[in-house]
């Protein structure tokens, strides 16, 4: 019985964990928000310990930190963070376009699936609602998701989704400009489609270089308000 209930409790802090991520990335617990387990046990009609245990899970993913008086916190984003998260983007990113060419991974099946996910992103792009702007990043990360995974490397691949989720918070949080995101993809994707490595390697590098830019410089706004 107490092997059970280790087994149940371990099911409902993942299911915890993956609701107050979603909320995170979807910016209904914006930055800055304080995530108390007695709060969030009544509204979820569950005991504190799975509570609890999600957020551990999610200060490991990045998205929540902890302080000594003020308990657990959603991150609020620096621009050392965006930096640092962009970097890491752009080094995994270039290099796993590298090795997917290489390994003959850039497949008519994988063209069709990024086509798909990316006139999937136009549409909730075009309809300008708070849910739609979360829901146009999900597809979004999995634009960027596919092109990594198509190096086959799971650890990469795991930290890739961590550092996304991260960019992605600060997106929803910082409400960032996305109006030129498709046009970017596109463009990666007719390179892709194209079969030039290098060309690929330019639009993802420039694509990823403005647009960190740009999340820099509402952070810095974000600052100064």
């Amino acid at each position: 019985m107490a092997v059970m209930s280790n087994v149940v409790r371990a099911t409902l802090s993942e299911q915890v964990h993956q609701e107050l991520r979603a909320r995170i990335l979807g910016g209904q617990l914006p930055g800055g928000h304080r995530l108390l387990p007695e709060e969030l046990a009544n509204d979820l009609s569950i005991s504190q310990t799975p509570v609890k245990e999600a957020l551990l899970r999610l200060e490991a993913d990045g998205l929540v930190v902890s302080g000594l008086r003020k308990g657990a916190v959603v991150r609020r984003f620096t621009l050392k963070d965006v930096e640092e998260l962009y970097e890491a983007r752009i080094f995994v990113e270039l290099a796993s376009i590298e090795v997917a060419f290489a390994r003959g991974a850039v497949t008519p099946a994988l063209l069709e699936e990024l086509s798909q996910t990316l006139e999937q992103h136009a549409y909730h792009l075009g309809r300008d609602t708070m849910k739609d702007l979360t829901t146009a990043l999900a597809f979004d990360r999995e634009f960027h998701q596919k092109l990594v995974e198509a190096r086959d490397n799971s650890v990469i691949a795991g930290w890739h989704r961590r550092i996304l989720a991260q960019t992605h918070t600060a997106y929803v949080y910082l409400v960032n400009d996305t109006s030129r995101v498709y046009g970017e993809h596109r463009d990666i994707l007719d390179a892709l489609k194209a079969g030039s490595v290098t060309e690929a390697r330019d639009a993802l590098e420039r694509h990823l270089q403005r647009s960190g830019q740009a999340l820099l410089e509402n952070v810095r706004r974000a600052g100064t308000a």
